[in-house]
């Protein structure tokens, strides 16, 4: 309390100056002001200047809560951005799916991709519809922009679908602009190959792929890519070109699947040939011994066999 009373005494000059000024802008404030128009505009200005020099540092509580503010904002306009671009793309896919719809020949059902599965170091896309909406299996899928695989398994509400970028899947394809045949199947890489095409064949790039007409599994016509590369080794008999899929594998949410499936006679005719086949060229058994003396009879006794039919 002592040295706020010395403090006082000490600096009572500009105590009372201060004091002083006070009342006389309090009287000017409160005088004629037409008298003292111009003296008081004088001293406004005045002031206004003086804080505006004493008042130049920033107030940062209310630079902080401005700033919060404005991220906020920032934040709420870049997500509507965000959405607006989303349902830019989507209204465009769904667009291009209506058109191809009313194209189609074929009754198709549309699909939405809900998740990939992996089995036996396989990819899968999985979709939502099923049996219960005339889905089955060897179903064609495809979407607005060209062939994306085939249904291999089909549950009630789900199915799923191996799509072409697999090693495993070949497709029957053929040139659109030649009518070329030959083989669509994935290198493991982002490459289409159309294998089994002769040097001598007239592939061009920049030509159309498609899925052929004699497919026994896959819709005629249905587009897979264009021909980006071609090379010929020296010895070889044909030729390696490269396709580029017009599907964007790595962005696929709605598909069209075909309801059309090959007729099952025909399916089980190929597995029963391709099971005969198998047994014909088993090898023979390991543990059974070779006995040439016994196969001389027999092939002995075979001949003379068809030497008496033929004497009749």
């Amino acid at each position: 309390m002592q040295k706020f009373i010395d403090f006082i005494l000490k600096n009572k000059e500009h105590f009372v100056f201060l004091g002083l000024l006070f009342i006389a802008l309090s009287l000017i404030l409160l005088g004629d002001i037409n008298k003292i128009g111009g003296f008081r505009t004088i001293v406004v200005a005045s002031l206004g200047w003086f804080q505006k020099k004493v008042f130049f540092i920033p107030n940062v509580s209310a630079l902080k809560s401005e700033n919060s503010a404005l991220r906020e904002l920032n934040f709420n306009l870049s997500q509507k951005v965000m959405n607006a671009r989303i349902a830019e793309i989507e209204n465009q896919t769904l667009r291009n799916l209506l058109g191809l719809k009313q194209r189609m020949e074929y009754s198709v059902e549309v699909a939405q991709v809900v998740g990939t599965v992996t089995i036996d170091m396989r990819n899968y896309y999985l979709i939502d519809k099923g049996k219960n909406y005339g889905i089955d299996k060897n179903m064609t899928v495809r979407n607005d922009a060209g062939l994306v695989g085939i249904v291999v398994l089909s549950g009630n509400n789900y199915s799923l679908v191996e799509p072409i970028i697999s090693v495993n899947l070949k497709v029957p394809a053929m040139n659109l602009r030649s009518g070329v045949l030959g083989i669509i199947n994935w290198d493991g890489s982002k490459r289409l190959l159309f294998r089994d095409v002769a040097k001598f064949f007239d592939v061009k790039i920049g030509d159309t792929i498609v899925t052929s007409k004699y497919s026994l599994k896959f819709i005629p016509y249905v587009p897979i890519g264009t021909v980006v590369s071609k090379s010929e080794e020296e010895g070889e008999l044909f030729t390696s070109i490269v396709v580029k899929p017009f599907v964007n594998f790595s962005f696929l949410e709605e598909v069209f699947v075909i309801k059309q499936v090959v007729d099952e006679e025909i399916v089980k005719l190929i597995k029963d040939y391709e099971e005969r086949l198998k047994t014909i060229n088993l090898p023979p058994d390991k543990n059974q011994k070779l006995q040439p003396k016994e196969m001389i009879k027999q092939k002995q006794k075979q001949d003379s066999i068809e030497k008496r039919q033929i004497t009749k």
